[in-house]
């Protein structure tokens, strides 16, 4: 079952909110259109296959798809429930954001950090909030937008080259994200991977810039900003839900990556409007909270 809710249509964008769970109904594809989007996560991952690559968009990396091109959706855990933010912008933006052009590739990963996910969160709330005053949300849009590609500008890691080696580390990606609730050990991810655990751990932390599990807890907090944001009460459920050995476990890694616990982060998220993300944005970097 997909529910799609427009959060936002203007001159420059569209903001489509997507909720997809079991049964899946309208998922799949092939999909395109004749308009450039990102596709952000906020809970969950959709696999995005265009052509022979896939790309995923998840917590930690948005997906930029340029104008008509093909592509299909599948869901690495098949039985999650799937949330995202669907941000169509017209040509003349892509032009300004240099995003465009003989060189631009028909999707692209760009990679972000917890903040950003939290980010996006405050967002997709602030336009449920504010999203009837159309400049306010065009100018947060915009803002959000060069903060998102300001940081892929600073992502210094390096990538891995070996096209058998990206395969590995996709797969890798894919079992963590479809097992994110899960301790899978290093042994099972070398199988999906089909190599040994050492050459894993190596390829892995050369294509990501983190170790295999800076990336589990990475998409295990991800997760939980979107519950979050959606307000979530049980916070030891939630904790039990991603993999975490209990409620204060989870409570020390946000503090460690966002300097907040999950209750302080839940009651900060309710009072989410445009004009204080904005705030926020233009802030130094310095002043901004710590992130994975």
């Amino acid at each position: 079952m997909s529910i799609m809710q427009t959060m936002l249509r203007s001159s420059h964008f569209e903001v489509v909110s997507h909720v997809c769970q079991n049964p899946r109904v309208d998922c799949g594809g092939p999909l395109d259109g004749n308009t450039a989007h990102f596709l952000f996560t906020r809970r969950g991952s959709f696999a995005l296959q265009v052509g022979r690559k896939t790309f995923f968009a998840r917590p930690g990396n948005a997906v930029l798809i340029q104008r008509n091109v093909e592509y299909r959706i599948t869901h690495p855990d098949a039985l999650s429930c799937d949330c995202c933010t669907d941000l169509l912008i017209d040509e003349a933006t892509m032009e300004a954001m240099k995003l465009t052009g003989p060189s631009a590739l028909p999707c692209r990963n760009i990679p972000h950090d917890l903040q950003f996910q939290k980010t996006h969160v405050e967002l997709l709330l602030g336009l449920r909030r504010d999203g009837g005053d159309i400049l306010s949300a065009e100018e947060t849009l915009l803002e959000t937008l060069a903060y998102l590609l300001k940081l892929h500008e600073n992502d210094a890691c390096g990538r891995v080259r070996s096209s058998t080696n990206t395969r590995r580390v996709a797969r890798a990606q894919e079992a963590i994200i479809g097992h994110v609730g899960e301790n899978l050990e290093i042994d099972a991810l070398a199988r999906y991977a089909d190599c040994s655990p050492f050459y894993l751990c190596r390829i892995f932390r050369s294509g990501t810039g983190q170790s295999l599990r800076q990336f589990r807890l990475q998409q295990r907090l991800g997760n939980a900003l979107g519950r979050l944001g959606d307000g979530e009460e049980d916070l030891a459920a939630l904790a039990c839900d991603l993999g975490f050995s209990n409620h204060s476990h989870m409570t020390e890694a946000f503090r460690q990556s966002l300097g907040a616990s999950p209750s302080e982060l839940r009651e900060d998220l309710r009072h989410s409007d445009l004009s204080r993300l904005r705030s926020r944005l233009r802030a130094p970097s310095g002043s901004r909270s710590r992130s994975i």
